[in-house]
């Protein structure tokens, strides 16, 4: 899928984002669908169960589609900031909620939204205040936890340090400041990883490591969580 900016498969389907068109597949590569309801959409999701996926835009929204009916579900705007908004979201195991990093209010303060997806409503929404700014959230099956990936900004509001978190009961809790050579790895890593390490969004990284070796490394955020909290 070298044409695609974002995509993502199972053991079914494959989902590939140019940014104005959604391409749905099949296991053995024949084109089932296309979407155009959505723009500036890079990088798709699809769920535990797959039943569905989503995608999101950079300019505040998601599409969400039904993998048993091939089709729109819902497209709803998740904020009004429009532009920067290309962090990190993760479905939880049981696939019940969908967990979305979103800059709200203006592109300087990040939020977490949980989003019911049995019709996309919203459940929380954790408000975040100038001084801590977030990259990414995934969940570990090892440990059943998400971890969050961020930054500290200091009193001049510039970046302080990288730290990496447990999200638990609807809290940032146990902040772990790490190394800003870890910060940058793991940032510029994890964007690659939600976008499926296409070769598109490689060729846009920072990342000086070759794609097919980054493509065999396992970095996760428990991982990193771990070895500062031993």
């Amino acid at each position: 899928m070298k044409k695609f900016w974002g995509c993502v498969s199972n053991n079914e389907f494959s989902v590939g984002c140019t940014g104005q068109t959604v391409f749905l597949y099949d296991k053995d590569g024949n084109e089932l669908a296309k979407f155009k309801d959505i723009i500036y959409g890079y990088t798709p999701m699809i769920s535990p169960d797959g039943t569905l996926f989503v995608v999101k835009s950079t300019e505040g929204r998601l599409a969400v589609y039904s993998l048993e009916t091939l089709s729109l579900i819902k497209k709803f705007r998740f904020s009004k900031v429009d532009g920067a908004q290309d962090d990190g979201f993760c479905f939880s195991a049981d696939g019940k909620f969908f967990i979305n990093i979103e800059r709200q209010k203006d592109g300087l303060h990040s939020a977490i939204s949980v989003y019911n997806t049995f019709d996309f409503s919203l459940a929380n929404q954790i408000l975040l205040g100038e001084d801590m700014m977030l990259d990414h959230i995934e969940f570990d099956k090892a440990t059943n936890k998400y971890y969050i990936l961020g930054f500290m900004r200091d009193a001049n509001r510039v970046i302080d340090h990288g730290f990496v978190a447990e999200f638990e009961e609807n809290q940032i809790k146990n902040i772990t400041a790490i190394s800003e050579k870890e910060y940058d790895f793991y940032r510029s890593y994890k964007h690659l990883e939600i976008m499926g390490f296409s070769e598109k969004a490689y060729e846009w990284s920072y990342m000086d490591c070759e794609l097919d070796k980054l493509k065999s490394m396992n970095h996760t955020l428990a991982n990193l969580y771990k070895h500062y909290n031993k």
